[in-house]
């Protein structure tokens, strides 16, 4: 068995080892997050991530709820090895990675690993380089955060070119969705958040959902919220849950499938940008500007 791996000793992405004919296109690193727990992240994520693999986007999904893991139920999946295995140096990145629907790929995380719920700003840093090792030529990376406004949370939404805060009607997802986007605005810097009303019954609940979060920022002129879409209250999704399957998967014509797929289809129009929100560079492979290629990226 190999040594424990310090995640400091993670091998970070290198500039100068590339060869200089090697130029991969930036990869669209988008984070799920908010706030609070039971607002539907994860299977948004999910979701989101097999609509974009059936869609011809070679997509990795990244379980960073690290302490308390919950992808792989949620697909019915049986993993051996997790991220767990990979700091203590028994597996890689590539060995632990498996294959879900959609030829979506995944990155498990464990549940009740306390080393992975504790890990820091620079653990966390690490641990992102790392994927820069990985050989598969990924373009879109989904992150499904942890729940709550902690280092871990921050770190992930910081590598990430878009930030999507999932809310839904309950008073304590819009107060703790503000929350986290201030203290991301404030301590980090950003500026940009997509805003994804989810278990709504209509457009016009969306709608006021969105308000009422963009009202906690009346005085603030540099944030930017968009809302991009809603996901409607849909009991087939939570049937799809209980069958441990995706809703695509299970109810592909439901409401709430269809407003993912239009999801996935609007974020592959987002422009790509070159790098993350937080100016922590991350694939830092795919990050190598091409003079050649013109690309559109958001100021």
């Amino acid at each position: 068995m190999a040594n424990p791996m310090q995640i400091d000793d993670i091998k970070l992405g290198c500039l100068d080892d590339l060869p200089k004919s090697i130029v991969h296109p930036p990869v669209q690193v988008i984070a799920f997050t908010g706030g609070k727990g039971g607002t539907g992240k994860s299977s948004i994520a999910v979701n989101v991530a097999q609509a974009l693999s059936s869609e011809g986007r070679c997509t990795l999904l990244l379980d960073a709820d690290l302490g308390m893991a919950n992808i792989d139920a949620l697909l019915g999946l049986d993993v051996d090895y997790t991220l767990y295995d990979v700091l203590n140096g028994n597996k890689s990145l590539g060995e632990i990675m498996t294959s879900g629907p959609g030829g979506m790929l995944l990155i498990p995380a464990a549940s009740g690993e306390k080393q992975l719920a504790e890990l820091g700003v620079s653990e966390c840093a690490g641990l992102m380089r790392a994927f820069s090792d990985l050989d598969e030529p990924i373009d879109t990376l989904i992150i499904d955060t942890a729940t709550g406004i902690t280092e871990i949370v921050t770190s992930f939404c910081r590598a990430a070119t878009d930030i999507v805060v999932v809310i839904c009607n309950e008073p304590a997802s819009i107060r703790d969705a503000a929350a986290l986007i201030d203290t991301l605005h404030m301590a980090h810097g950003i500026c940009r958040f997509h805003v994804l009303p989810n278990m709504v019954a209509s457009s016009g609940e969306a709608g006021e959902l969105f308000t009422r979060l963009v009202e906690c920022f009346s005085d603030n002129h540099d944030l930017v919220l968009s809302c991009c879409g809603y996901v409607p209250r849909d009991e087939f999704m939570q049937l799809a849950v209980a069958q441990r399957q995706t809703v695509l998967s299970a109810f592909p014509r439901s409401r709430s499938a269809m407003a993912l797929k239009n999801l996935a289809t609007q974020i592959m129009k987002w422009p790509r940008q070159l790098y993350a929100g937080g100016h922590l560079e991350f694939f830092v492979e795919r990050l190598i500007q091409n003079e050649n290629r013109e690309m559109e990226v958001r100021s």
